[in-house]
């Protein structure tokens, strides 16, 4: 496992994390991610509508159960309409780009909502 600090493009202080040979940044709220391939399109844009196919799984990335899958599915970044993780976890994705992201359950649903991964368990997203 491999630490440093960093600044990303909004100034905030961010922690470089190596998980299975990937290196992930840890941004606010603890959320974690990994750009797996760098789209050609534009940046997503804060308050603009983004469009993504997702899988949620319940583990790590490729051998977790799968728990949610979703295809062509909309939200305005940064706006609320999705959990936090999301909102933090897309920011500054290219679109055509694929990114894992790591939810932490304060960024997530918390303790409150168990969505088959266990009550205040970590969310694998591939997006």
């Amino acid at each position: 496992k491999k630490e440093r600090e960093k600044n990303n493009n909004d100034s905030d202080s961010s922690v470089e994390v190596q998980h299975n040979s990937k290196t992930f940044i840890t941004t606010q709220k603890g959320v974690q991610y990994c750009d797996i391939g760098i789209g050609k399109g534009p940046i997503v844009q804060d308050r603009k509508k983004v469009r993504c196919q997702y899988t949620l799984r319940a583990n790590q990335f490729k051998t977790g159960k799968v728990l949610d899958r979703g295809h062509n599915f909309g939200f305005r970044l940064g706006k609320g309409e999705v959990i936090q993780g999301w909102d933090i976890g897309v920011k500054g994705m290219r679109q055509g780009g694929l990114r894992h992201i790591i939810v932490p359950p304060k960024a997530g649903y918390g303790m409150q909502k168990d969505i088959g991964a266990g009550r205040g368990a970590n969310l694998y997203f591939e997006i």
